[in-house]
């Protein structure tokens, strides 16, 4: 029996080297998945805030560009309107 005894114990400490081995890698991966949640959470707030700025820049060129095309369609319409004038006038002119 008492041969029988250290055997037990050194199969028992053997078990519970094991279990502390598989609960250190298990803690171990527990915070590597703690960093990558904390990562993810960083690049998506980095993300809105990018997203934030694009839609801001957005709007700005869409209101530039509307401007730029109000200002094209009134100097074609004034250019339209002066050839008009230019064409009509004299031909009015002559027939008065």
């Amino acid at each position: 029996m008492s041969q029988q005894q250290p055997n037990k114990v050194h199969q028992t400490q053997n078990q519970v080297n094991e279990v502390t081995g598989i609960m250190h890698n298990a803690i171990g991966q527990m915070l590597d998945n703690q960093q990558k949640v904390s990562d993810l959470q960083e690049k998506s707030e980095n993300m809105k805030q990018g997203a934030s700025n694009f839609k801001k820049k957005t709007t700005e060129i869409k209101r530039l560009m509307w401007c730029r095309n109000f200002k094209i369609t009134i100097i074609i319409t004034l250019v339209v309107l002066l050839l008009l004038a230019i064409i009509i006038v004299p031909i009015v002119l002559k027939f008065t």
